[in-house]
């Protein structure tokens, strides 16, 4: 497909740095995160700082839970979201954040990667909750909840994402994330990763 002219307006200087990485949703918006997770009162300013600095433009993907439950939800394990009806829901938003990716490319745009949610039941990359006792059921009423665990594995819109990068021809580009808790890493350990992102030095779409 033919690249994007670059042509700017005689009485215009254009400063774009023509760099673009997409974010989890509440990397930039800590309010659209269950309640009483929230680690920061706003953004995860560190590594926005960091990407500002570099002059990186920030693609806000879209929050799925949020979009689908609202502000007001429960918490919940991967298997309450791993359902048709919700992996539909994840596959519309993923085909709307790939459309943006393969536009960016084709127009010469350095796409850097993907800063993921580690945590997270639908953003999760390397760890995502899951049922401590795989033979209890999930759900119910709100006053019985079981034990969970933070289980390697990614979250349901993140394999769905990158099920669409794949099928789409992008699937080349790497993904980090970022921790929800320090249980499933710490943001010194994103930092770095993002860094690498920054160099060209990142780690493969598959998380590995």
């Amino acid at each position: 497909m033919r690249r994007c002219d670059h042509m700017e307006h005689p009485k215009v200087s254009d400063k774009r740095s023509e760099r673009v990485i997409f974010l989890s949703h509440c990397i930039l918006n800590q309010n659209a995160k269950v309640r009483g997770i929230a680690a920061h009162p706003g953004a995860v300013v560190p590594l926005v700082q960091l990407l500002l600095e570099q002059g990186v433009g920030m693609y806000q993907m879209p929050c799925p839970e949020m979009a689908y439950l609202g502000n007001m939800r429960w918490g919940a394990v991967k298997d309450q979201y791993h359902n048709p009806m919700f992996r539909r829901h994840c596959r519309r938003l993923a085909e709307e954040v790939v459309d943006a990716v393969e536009n960016y490319r084709q127009c010469g745009y350095q796409v850097l990667g993907f800063v993921m949610m580690d945590g997270s039941p639908v953003c999760g990359l390397n760890r995502t909750p899951r049922p401590k006792d795989p033979n209890v059921l999930w759900g119910g009423m709100a006053w019985y909840v079981p034990e969970s665990v933070y289980a390697p594995g990614k979250g349901n819109f993140c394999e769905i994402l990158q099920e669409e990068l794949q099928r789409r021809g992008q699937g080349n580009l790497p993904f980090v994330a970022s921790p929800e808790f320090d249980e499933v890493g710490t943001l010194d350990e994103a930092l770095s990763q993002v860094k690498a992102l920054l160099a060209g030095t990142g780690s493969r779409s598959d998380g590995r």
